[in-house]
């Protein structure tokens, strides 16, 4: 017995959330993607446009921005609508968090990506859920620990930013590199305080090779290189590239704030949690010894196949697509 295709228009994107469910969503859920850019046009006219032009039984649009609420105004159809971090997180309190609230409000779902939100969309919707961002596993495959004597090779994998406190790691690794000075930072340049960053690090006389961005299927050989991967010292969940380092079994340095997974229900990941830059030292000289890079590097991977696996995070998705469609 054949299952009732359903015809989902996906709007927007974010850290490949989107591409992930399409990639892994059963063959009777047809996507149509619908993308834009951040250039004036194509975030309203150009989206506008598409979305006009677009057929579907259901709309899942990721952010609670400006995509959501032209789907609203042109579409009558019911949509879930993918909150992701900075929507709920500061542009609710800004100029345009009227768009926002009005998402929060009309949309017939309402999904957080990250823990932090849940209690601000529950402000507006007390029936909007939390669920785990997805990995895609046939991108991000484990690659055995290496014995690297020439000192440890060093990822900062998230975007140069004050927000993920990527200064704050900056100013502790320069200690350690100070006293190791085998050891190698590597950067990928991207982030809207890249060039505050990179001045930064040649201040501090980091020895460091910055990276240029790479399409998303090439990261894992960037992970690869990588004997620690290090990705956010303050917001306290888990970041996509948290999420992609654990994948290829490679131990992620960040701040996990145990609070917000209690809040969730969920087991806080077993990173090495840094709830204080000054650890960060600490662990870098722990995680010099391959076995506990192995400890924890194991930990880790199991922890993304129980709570970030793509196929039951996309059957959570689909189940949702059905409670749509019955209503």
């Amino acid at each position: 017995m054949s299952l009732k295709t359903i015809k989902v228009v996906m709007v927007g994107d974010c850290a490949w959330v989107g591409e992930t469910i399409i990639h892994y969503a059963p063959d009777n859920i047809k996507y149509q993607h619908l993308k834009r850019t951040r250039d004036l046009y194509s975030k309203s006219f150009g989206i506008a446009l598409k979305i006009l032009r677009s057929k579907g039984d259901i709309y899942h649009v990721h952010y609670g921005l400006q995509d959501h609420f032209l789907v609203k105004l042109l579409k009558q159809k019911p949509t879930l609508c993918h909150f992701h971090g900075s929507d709920l997180r500061y542009v609710i309190n800004g100029p345009y968090g009227w768009i926002v609230k009005n998402n929060l409000r009309t949309s017939d779902k309402v999904i957080v990506a990250v823990p932090d939100i849940l209690e601000i969309a529950k402000k507006y919707r007390s029936d909007a859920i939390y669920i785990p961002n997805p990995v895609n596993l046939d991108i991000f495959k484990p690659m055995r620990i290496k014995e690297n004597s020439n000192g440890l090779n060093v990822l900062f994998a998230s975007a140069l930013s004050f927000i993920k406190g990527a200064h704050l790691f900056f100013e502790q690794y320069a200690r350690y590199q100070k006293a190791n000075p085998k050891s190698m930072l590597y950067i990928i340049k991207y982030g809207k305080d890249q060039n505050k960053m990179i001045k930064l690090l040649n201040s501090l006389n980091v020895k460091y090779k910055a990276l240029p961005p790479v399409l998303h299927q090439e990261m894992p050989s960037i992970y690869y290189n990588a004997d620690v991967v290090v990705t956010d010292l303050q917001l306290g969940y888990l970041q996509m590239t948290s999420l992609e380092a654990m994948a290829c079994y490679r131990p992620v340095i960040q701040y996990i704030n145990k609070e917000l997974y209690d809040k969730i229900n969920m087991p806080p990941p077993p990173v090495m949690n840094i709830d204080n830059e000054e650890k960060v030292l600490e662990a870098l000289h722990e995680l010099v010894v391959p076995s506990l890079r192995e400890n924890i590097a194991r930990a880790q991977i199991e922890y993304i196949y129980k709570y970030h696996n793509p196929i039951e995070i996309c059957r959570k998705i689909v189940e949702i697509y059905q409670e749509l469609i019955m209503e």
